[in-house]
């Protein structure tokens, strides 16, 4: 890159870093019809056009950089955050996926990519589960539950999907594994007690939910199961 457009790049990183999005915009395409053989050009230029709300441009320009070099990780990251955000859940996985498999060829599965990923495939989860197609939900769950085992909030989704779909003794495994990580998790115990409701182990569900006010007096979600145990019993 010649010295005059080196300049320009570098005037538009310090554009995109001062929030001049537009203005960097407008670098970046000069820099880009200069060289357009550059993937860290291409890959700048589509980190700007997401900011501006282009994201239609901003794919192609990710894509654009992953085409010049498909060993690039930050454009699949970056490619795989819009298509998140804008819900379109199995190409984000499908990006998020080769970000990790070129990843782990280096130097393993990052933190943070494995956070992105599961929490990728639980959205993808949570969407299906709101159209109450279970069976895909869980297997959702599942994926993120693998990438990520030690994130509670996912288990605990996948431990309900599991109870929709009476697998009972999944849901109850996978309960009590996030109350031996945090007695305090009272969603988890509160579901717990449901998962007892639901096989008719009614004393074992008031236990739990009597522990949930126990630690939390005012949990109306545990007064109203204790209600409903109490009506079920009449």
């Amino acid at each position: 890159m010649d010295a005059e457009t080196k300049q320009i790049y570098t005037e538009a990183l310090e554009l995109y870093e001062k929030g001049e999005i537009k203005e960097s915009i407008e670098h970046l395409k000069l820099v880009r019809d200069s060289y357009v053989n550059y993937p860290d050009v291409h890959n700048a230029l589509g980190l700007a056009y997401s900011l501006n709300g282009e994201y239609k441009e901003a794919i192609e320009s990710f894509k654009k950089a992953i085409e010049l070099n498909p060993e690039y990780i930050e454009p699949y990251v970056n490619m795989a955050i819009i298509y998140n955000e804008q819900c379109q859940f199995e190409e984000a996985i499908e990006a998020f996926e080769k970000a990790a498999n070129l990843e782990t060829k280096e130097k393993g599965f990052s933190p943070q990519l494995k956070a992105k990923l599961a929490n990728t495939y639980a959205q993808l989860g949570d969407t299906y589960y709101e159209l109450q197609e279970f069976v895909k939900a869980r297997e959702e769950y599942e994926r993120a539950n693998d990438v990520g085992p030690t994130f509670l909030d996912i288990k605990l989704k996948l431990a309900k999907v599991c109870i929709q779909l009476s697998e009972f003794e999944r849901a109850e495994e996978l309960l009590l594994e996030i109350l031996q990580k945090n007695k305090k998790y009272l969603e988890a115990r509160t579901t717990l007690g449901l998962c007892y409701y639901h096989q008719r182990k009614f004393d074992d569900a008031g236990n739990r939910w009597r522990e949930v006010l126990d630690l939390d007096p005012t949990n109306t979600k545990a007064k109203s199961y204790l209600n409903m145990l109490k009506e079920k019993r009449i």
